[in-house]
């Protein structure tokens, strides 16, 4: 079983290390705290599709300057939001997303049916007296009763 840190026996181990630096480089390049040619020259490399994530983070680490008084701030603001937004995205996939989704279905089945009895009404077929005024409003339309 490991710590607190998630370190086993005490110790980092490769696979988090190898994790921690490929975080610490696309922050820094999201940040615009990274190394700017090195930062072009390896998204030139994604888009021909010859990426090396642990090559690109030992790079971008070695070439950018992590001294600045900056940096420390912008990373830790960074992290901190990217850590509450990976906790809350199973929330968001669960009850909640699926409420969405439903909306988005209510919302698609209204429009539609709304349409639906939009031309209808240009087929002279009449309505009760709230959707007529609801037609005669739009003034793009022409008026059903003529």
């Amino acid at each position: 079983m490991g710590d607190m840190d998630g370190n086993q026996s005490g110790a980092e181990t490769e696979w988090q290390a190898r994790a921690w630096r490929r975080l610490m480089a696309g922050m820094l390049v999201e940040q615009g705290l990274g190394d700017k040619d090195v930062s072009k020259r390896w998204q030139a490399m994604v888009k021909s599709g010859d990426f090396d994530p642990d090559r690109f983070a030992e790079e971008l680490l070695a070439a950018s300057n992590l001294e600045r008084a900056d940096v420390e701030s912008k990373l830790l603001t960074r992290s901190t939001r990217l850590e509450r937004d990976l906790l809350m995205t199973p929330l968001l996939r669960g009850v909640s997303g699926a409420s969405r989704k439903v909306r988005g279905v209510l919302f698609a089945f209204s429009a539609l049916a709304f349409l639906f009895l939009l031309v209808l009404s240009f087929k002279g077929v009449e309505f009760d007296p709230f959707f007529q005024a609801i037609i005669d409003w739009i003034p793009a339309l022409p008026d059903s009763n003529a």
